[in-house]
């Protein structure tokens, strides 16, 4: 993979699951740095700990907030202060953009309530040249039992989330791009935004209205930002993708009964579930291929063709 298309990666919900799969083999792809998104900063310290262990082989320098651009020098506090301070109280204001290490940030922010923070999101994506939309909860129970605010919330994270991720680094690339007009930078690198959408956007289920609905609409958003930034953009390139995963051993699907994950292994023509590794590996190729725009990657273990 060219360095050059791999100088910044921005994860939402990079903290877990397939999303920090995704980290982790960007960073093993040689990425110059990621950024983990996440509401909790406790679970981003994780995350990044863990993530020095898989790739980098050591331990993360302390942390300290930036002052809002990711590519800024290293902290440089040691690493016993900053667990002090840790101990002492570890809330963030939301958009508090904080460097792990010179490959690793942490951007703590809520995403379903982006709406809240745009500024600061802005400005975390000015060097972004791949956005991951990595965002997912459900409510398992039918659409009559749910309350209102279930459903909204499933909503904000889910596609309203993303929706203002991806118009955060729509906008900061054209910031970007005026801001080195003139300045013989060359052609610019072209964007890319992977979004996460899922099986149930296509195919019916029970009990995940809300989810199957707000992951439709990542494929919706998907399509019209393949046209609208084409149409619309002068000389910024942003290529938007989607992978439909089926059913992946990730904490959403932990509280499966036995008998539930062995009839649904049952039904999958491959007889098991994915693990997150494989959804990294087809966004890998996503970011990798200059030609995937509009790409609608399945991987379901062919469950998608019955």
């Amino acid at each position: 993979m060219a360095p050059e298309k791999m100088a910044i990666v921005c994860i939402q919900r990079g903290t877990s699951g397939i999303g920090f799969a995704i980290a982790e083999r960007f960073l093993q792809e040689g990425a110059d740095r990621v950024i983990l998104v996440g509401r909790s900063y406790d679970r981003l310290v994780k995350a990044a700990s863990r993530l020095y262990s898989s790739t980098l082989g050591g331990i993360p320098t302390a942390t300290a907030p930036s002052g809002g651009s990711a590519d800024g020098q290293v902290a440089t506090k040691a690493p016993e202060a900053d667990q002090q301070a840790q101990n002492q109280g570890t809330a963030k204001p939301q958009g508090t953009l904080i460097e792990s290490s010179s490959r690793v940030s942490l951007l703590v922010g809520d995403v379903s309530e982006a709406a809240t923070w745009l500024r600061q999101l802005e400005k975390a994506m000015q060097p972004v040249d791949i956005l991951v939309n990595a965002a997912g909860i459900s409510t398992s129970n039918i659409l009559a039992k749910l309350e209102a605010d279930e459903i909204s919330r499933v909503l904000r994270t889910n596609l309203e989330g993303p929706m203002l991720t991806a118009r955060a680094l729509v906008r900061a690339s054209i910031r970007s791009r005026m801001k080195n007009r003139g300045t013989g930078t060359g052609a610019p690198r072209s964007k890319c935004i992977i979004n996460i959408s899922s099986l149930l956007a296509v195919k019916g289920g029970t009990g995940a209205v809300p989810y199957a609905a707000s992951k439709a609409g990542i494929l919706g958003l998907t399509r019209s930002l393949t046209v609208e930034t084409a149409s619309s953009l002068r000389d910024v390139v942003i290529r938007s993708n989607a992978i439909l995963p089926g059913y992946v051993e990730t904490p959403m699907i932990a509280d499966f009964s036995e008998g539930e994950t062995s009839r649904l292994k049952d039904s999958i023509p491959l007889r098991r579930f994915g693990t997150p590794d494989e959804i990294a590996d087809a966004a890998v190729f996503l970011a990798q291929n200059e030609y995937a725009n509009n790409c609608v990657l399945n991987l379901d273990g062919g469950l998608s063709a019955i």
